[in-house]
């Protein structure tokens, strides 16, 4: 028997196994209720509210050790069964990461089990040292012995612990067994680091006829595989990578449309095979006109013998005819979108709904909702995105569904969990505002419908689970109108919020208390979405982010719903978003337009406070060529989630922003992840055009720079230098500098769209500009690279603009030229100021 052979340094990380993957098993936990305050996790932590079925799990769990399984003993490409599945065994390729992860969404609670095997060569005998670092529990043995069964099972927090085994001259068996309970976002991985500092050999067993060398080289094709645009609107979409071999390689590419389908989403899954030519440099995956618009994460994989190695990498596609011709009315713009769905989009409710909507075959429409509907019964986590559209079908067209329909509908409406008072065993998340709205909205229209009848879960009548819905509105909608949207400005969330006041504008009578408050507070939401929009898209610092989002634009909610509101943006599938206010009558106030755009020489300045105990203050500062906007001073220098601090916007896809990466690999399932959220926040400050972020990482975050986004493919033109990037596009200027100077990825996924600043103490400076301020690139560039900067680390920052003056930024605050141009707390309906030139 052969082995792949990796050097393990002192203090390294042993990364490379063999693994079967994931093991799941689905969980039956007693039911319980639980309690908590709606936005209180954003504040405390996940932990803050802990589920029954993990507390019941880690009793099962505890004092009783997993199987041991020996995958060396099986082999590459053999069959493995746990849990009554069977799966392969896999060569484990890190890409970087430092450690085994397989985090992954689950939308019921689910029993997660992984096991490894590495041999480790050592030259001589010793008492080892290794830290153990585990999302979930894990169990190691070595050489067959247990040496640690380390079970803090913390949902999505990394705990650690250090361990001590022996380690014999030769190989040494090492077997870890990676277990937790899944509950929708699942951190699930493992790191294990050597501490002593002897020279070790990680030793992966392979058999006699794996081409150990060709595998490797088809790992570094991998490595270096990129896309070269950040979206594709038609023709082909290819990846760059180039063949190593002098032969013909068998590749896979795995997809799907992130599609919101509560039930039976693997069907989406596409699985492609491809045979990429000796000497090739590219390989085309299909053309962008044959799939649906989205953003895409591929799984890419390539093949030598029965070795596979595979990879993730994303990108955007989109349809062009999509941005051409529309409806110059709002009534014929939801007419189109409603079409759209019922020609276009996966199965879900969002389609059955529209084609109801525009006279198409019900019995199609009455199949797809009775698919659906199993994802709702089962309580699968967002089953309250799908239920509130049920049950506008059941007001707005109830009359064209089949009985059988009609009555499933009624079976799952009186079997539903509705709120956490009502005991369950599902992983269904309650604690935000647009879920907590959600489910209010269905319990009070699902109360509505059935007065006399007994609701399985509560006990209650219908009668009573309407009083207990609005005992409950009441107190969503005083805390909104107090306090506004905790995940500020999100074009994940804010579509979300729409899905259900529209729903709830057109379930509740019309003149009703709930009528008038949901188009209050539509009429709050579409304000904020034309002070918030430049160029048809929101992309500005946000509450809660995603990476599908920071980059998709195309493909976001927002810029659907500023499509269909205002005859901006563009039309896509975000049905969650649009589908409420496509069958309903609410029309944006008119006055609003207004704030969508900026004449030639004028800036709009928008400064508010907002969020759960009013916890962020907000900067935006616009002109028709480029946008800019801050969280001001949020949490600096503390842990991050996925709050996306600044943003520099010229259009959908020329942009700019900068961020402490939350994971090692790009395109991760953390959260914050790679390119979305934060690892540790950053001080920042913006005035006018110009924002500093001054960043002091964690010690532990096993991330030690910072890095800017800027898709220099995007652009028209661009300059870079050591310490800072500038770009251009269509009369708009964008540039980022670091302090501790930048490095442009040349390779890998991210290239020529990826800066690097190292160090954990740095320093940035971000700007926009225009063509009527500096009359060229260069110009732009000179004021931001040439711009004097004194900065003691993490403490303060003296930044000297030639046209903003003297700025200097502390924890203490942030002044210009000796005074604070802030008044926060601004209140949550903000101020809104014109600027001249």
């Amino acid at each position: 028997m052969k082995h792949f052979i990796y050097n393990l340094e002192a203090e390294g990380y042993i990364n490379r196994f063999l693994t079967a993957g994931t093991f799941c098993k689905p969980g039956e936990y007693a039911k319980a209720t639980l309690s908590g305050t709606v936005n209180e996790w954003l504040e405390k932590g996940f932990s803050v509210y802990e589920n029954p079925c993990r507390r019941e799990m880690i009793g099962q769990r505890t004092g009783v050790l997993p199987e041991y399984v020996d995958l060396s003993e099986c082999g590459l490409g053999a069959e493995v069964e746990v849990f009554g599945c069977h799966r392969q065994v896999e060569l484990y390729v890190p890409f970087g990461n430092q450690g085994v992860d397989f985090s992954e969404f689950y939308f019921n609670p689910t029993y997660l089990r992984t096991y490894c095997y590495a041999g480790l060569f050592a030259q001589e005998e010793e008492r080892a040292e290794f830290e153990l670092q585990t999302c979930g529990g894990v169990t190691l043995w070595i050489n067959g012995q247990l040496v640690e069964d380390f079970i803090p099972f913390t949902r999505n927090m990394v705990k650690r612990r250090r361990v001590s085994a022996a380690l014999c001259r030769g190989m040494n068996k090492i077997v870890v067994c990676l277990e937790d309970l899944a509950e929708r976002d699942t951190d699930y991985y493992f790191r294990l680091r050597y501490l002593g500092d002897q020279k070790l050999k990680i030793c992966i067993p392979a058999e006699d006829e794996v081409d150990v060398d060709e595998v490797d080289r088809l790992e570094g094709m991998l490595k270096d595989m990129a896309f070269d645009r950040e979206v594709y609107l038609d023709g082909p979409v290819e990846l760059s990578l180039e063949n190593p071999l002098g032969r013909e390689v068998d590749m896979e590419a795995v997809y799907k449309p992130v599609a919101d389908k509560i039930a039976r989403s693997e069907t989406l899954v596409r699985r492609s095979k491809y045979r990429l030519a000796a000497g090739a440099k590219s390989l085309r995956l299909f053309d962008a006109e044959r799939e649906l618009p989205g953003f895409y994460y591929f799984t890419i994989g390539c093949r030598s013998g029965q070795v596979w190695v595979r990879r993730k990498i994303a990108t955007q596609i989109f349809n062009r005819e999509l941005l051409l011709s529309r409806p110059d009315t709002l009534e014929g713009r939801k007419r189109r979108a409603l079409q759209y769905l019922a020609d276009t989009e996966v199965d879900n409710v969002y389609k059955a709904a529209a084609i109801l909507a525009t006279g198409g075959d019900r019995k199609r429409a009455g199949g797809i909702i009775l698919e659906e509907l199993a994802g709702i019964d089962a309580r699968k986590d967002c089953s309250d995105f799908h239920l509130i559209v049920v049950l506008q079908i059941v007001k707005q067209f109830g009359e064209l569904l089949e009985p059988e329909v009609r009555e499933e509908v009624r079976r799952v409406i009186l079997n539903f969990r509705y709120w956490i008072d009502e005991p369950g065993n599902d992983v269904m998340w309650f604690f935000s505002e647009n879920h907590a709205l959600l489910f209010h909205i269905c319990q009070y229209y699902a109360g509505m419908l059935y007065p006399n009848e007994v609701f399985t879960c509560s006990g209650r009548t219908g009668r009573c689970q309407r009083e207990r819905a609005e005992e409950l509105l009441e107190e969503w909608f005083g805390t909104f109108f107090g306090e506004y949207i905790t995940e500020w400005n999100s074009n994940a969330y804010i579509p979300v919020d729409v899905l259900g006041l529209c729903g709830l504008h057109n379930l509740a009578e019309k003149g009703s208390r709930w009528h008038q408050a949901s188009e209050k507070a539509l009429d709050v939401i579409f304000r904020d979405l034309a002070l918030l929009a430049h160029r048809g898209t929101v992309m500005t610092t946000f509450g809660r982010s995603y990476e599908k989002e920071n980059k998709g634009n195309y493909a976001a909610g927002t810029t659907a719903l500023l499509y269909i509101a205002y005859n901006r943006g563009n039309l896509n599938r975000a049905a969650l978003a649009y589908i409420s206010f496509a069958l309903g009558d609410y029309r944006p106030k008119a006055e609003n337009e207004a704030f969508l755009e900026t004449a030639e020489g004028e800036a709009l300045e928008y400064r508010k406070t907002q969020g759960y105990k009013g916890h962020v203050n907000l900067y935006l500062y616009k002109d028709r060529y480029a946008q800019l906007s801050t969280a001001v001073n949020f949490r600096p220098f503390t842990p991050g989630y996925q709050e996306h601090i600044m943003q520099a916007t010229l259009d959908m896809t020329a942009q700019m922003y900068v961020s402490h990466p939350g994971e090692v690999q790009p395109y991760g399932n953390g959260r914050p992840n790679y390119w979305a959220g934060n690892g540790t926040l950053p001080l920042a400050a913006q005035y006018r055009n110009l924002g500093i972020m001054m960043y002091r990482l964690d010690p532990e975050h096993p991330v030690d720079f910072t890095h800017a986004y800027a898709p220099l493919m995007e652009f028209s033109s661009y300059i870079g230098g050591e310490y800072t990037v500038a770009a251009c596009k269509d009369g708009g200027y964008v540039g980022v500098r670091a302090v501790n100077g930048l490095r442009m990825e040349e390779s890998g996924p991210c290239r020529y769209r990826e800066f690097k600043s190292p160090g954990r103490d740095n320093l940035w400076i971000v700007k926009i500009g225009n063509c009527r301020e500096y009359p060229s690139l260069e110009a732009f560039y000179e004021s931001l690279d040439g711009m004097e900067i004194h900065w003691e680390s993490g403490v303060k920052a003296e930044v000297i603009d030639q046209r903003l003056g003297r700025m200097v930024l502390t924890r203490d605050g942030f002044t210009v030229n000796g005074g604070s141009p802030y008044d926060y707390p601004a209140g949550n309906a903000g101020t809104v100021r014109r600027i001249w030139e």
